[in-house]
């Protein structure tokens, strides 16, 4: 028997290597500057040494968490730019640098290896191109993995140590101040909105109306978002930092990977610090505000507002029904009905009935969350650019980004071959940086005011919320969350959900 071999010639052309850099830069700005150069020197040097090598782009995060890459933008435009074809392998000083999370770090491999781009890992020496198995990788992306949760861990040790000496404040300023050499300062032109949103509040004005003001003015949030909503004005009303104290660790990072973000009922400890920063309103204020919360709520141990009051309308009329009592308990009816003003029905329902169908549906988004809710904001971002009214506005703007991220690597690669200064490469630089950052915001506002990008807020409010919920029935849930409850004559409730949602549920089950 003779076998003859006819697969293809194995003289194979060398092959051409169009790569991207990733690397990650120190989060200082003067560092940032020199930590790029260094970084686009070495790349181009190693595309000269490389045979077949083309650099197109470095792609350089600050020096943030890499166990998720949804924070990274460069990352991200990495791997669109190789879903568009513009790379065909990457290249990355080490398996930590890349990603600490082995979960991702594989799945983004695999990713990439079925559009046929290749990631090698100089430290590592791994190239994902030859590579038979996933284990080595596997076995550097674990290790990169711990190192991160052993961070993790020095970090919140650190935090928690300073938090008992009374020397940690916080690592993020809330609206009305800024935080300089770690010291909270008061922003003036901030504080002003705090104030007036308790002196709204103290006048009888309530939350979702304060937010509806702030909306129609267009007052702007910290950053310059301009949504408001009621529970950003109820952040700032039970905020203690705006009379000048703090709990501290309101919320911990869970122990075990991945890290969450959860909010601490008593599973962490907790510290109060008197006069920890320059107040922005009275203690005096502040206690009264709190006050007013409390008696909005409970008076003398009761409730004296029901969840479904103001949100539970009639089929008929679709004005707001009325609450009753009988021996049976607390009862809801058409108010027209009952005042005879309309031929409506009662449309009677009791309280109880009520609650058990909201707490079911609360369960069924709780373990549904991202099926019902996480891919709804998924296709909405999709969408969102297809906005005829407002793409042409969006794609010049995004022209104009490309064009000043491209003068931005020209300014390095001049700087590089000493054609320029360091000072002119510094203002060159910032100046290209403050063209960028207002782009960037110019483009967000042209979102903001999309009517899908407002759902996506109130989806992602919802998403939250529901999340936070830990599956256990909040009537604080369907405050936040539902716009309105319908009696349909079917015996189902229909509720209208933040966002747009609608989602029916049976009375009696």
């Amino acid at each position: 028997m003779k076998i003859t071999d006819i697969s293809r010639n194995t003289d194979k052309k060398q092959k051409e290597y169009r790569f991207g850099a990733y690397c990650r830069v120190s989060s200082d700005k003067d560092d940032q500057i020199h930590s790029f150069l260094a970084q686009l020197k070495y790349f181009r040097e190693y595309a000269k040494t490389h045979e077949g090598y083309t650099l197109v782009d470095i792609y350089a995060d600050e020096g943030i968490t890499g166990t998720c890459m949804e924070k990274r933008d460069e990352f991200l435009r990495m791997i669109k730019d190789c879903k568009d074809g513009k790379i065909n392998r990457i290249v990355a000083k080490s398996v930590s640098r890349f990603a600490r999370n082995n979960e991702e770090l594989l799945a983004t491999i695999r990713e990439l290896k079925n559009i046929g781009v290749s990631l090698y890992f100089e430290k590592e020496c791994i190239d994902t191109e030859n590579m038979s198995s996933e284990f080595m990788v596997s076995l550097f992306g674990m290790q990169a993995q711990q190192e991160s949760v052993n961070i993790s861990e020095n970090m919140r040790w650190s935090y928690q140590a300073r938090m008992e000496r009374g020397e940690f404040n916080t690592c993020k300023a809330p609206l009305g101040y800024k935080l300089e050499d770690g010291k909270l300062i008061v922003v003036e032109k901030e504080a002003l909105i705090v104030r007036r949103v308790f002196d709204l509040y103290l006048s009888g004005i309530g939350m979702q109306q304060i937010a509806d003001i702030f909306n129609e003015e267009g007052v702007l949030k910290k950053h310059g978002f301009p949504k408001w909503h009621n529970r950003t004005i109820a952040y700032i009303l039970n905020n203690e930092r705006y009379m000048g104290d703090v709990r501290l660790q309101k919320k911990y990072t869970t122990d075990t990977f991945p890290f969450k973000l959860k909010l601490n009922k008593g599973e962490k400890g907790q510290y109060y610090v008197e006069n920890s920063n320059p107040a922005i309103i009275s203690k005096e204020e502040f206690q009264a505000a709190q006050r007013l919360i409390e008696s909005k709520g409970q008076k003398d141990g009761k409730k004296i507002d029901s969840v479904f009051k103001g949100i539970l309308l009639c089929p008929e009329c679709s004005c707001a029904m009325r609450r009753m009592k009988n021996d049976s308990g607390y009862f809801w009816c058409c108010r027209n009905a009952v005042s005879k003003r309309s031929d409506c029905s009662l449309h009677i329902i009791y309280e109880n009935e009520l609650s058990r169908a909201c707490e079911r549906l609360q369960k069924k988004l709780f373990d549904n969350c991202d099926i019902l809710i996480g891919r709804t904001i998924d296709y909405l971002e999709q969408i969102i650019t297809m906005n005829e009214d407002r793409r042409e506005e969006i794609h010049h703007i995004d022209v104009e980004i490309k064009a000043a991220t491209d003068r931005n690597h020209r300014l390095a690669s001049l700087r590089v071959k000493n054609v320029i200064s360091d000072e002119e490469f510094a203002k060159g630089k910032f100046e290209i940086m403050n063209t960028l950052s207002r782009l960037k915001y110019e483009r967000k506002k042209l979102l903001a005011f999309d009517k899908n990008d407002e759902s996506i807020d109130s989806l992602i409010l919802l998403k939250e919320t529901i999340e936070k919920s830990l599956n256990q029935y909040d009537e604080s849930v369907i405050r936040d969350t539902v716009d309105a409850i319908v009696v349909q004559d079917d015996g189902m409730l229909l509720f209208r959900m933040i966002g747009g949602l609608r989602f029916r549920e049976r009375i009696n089950v």
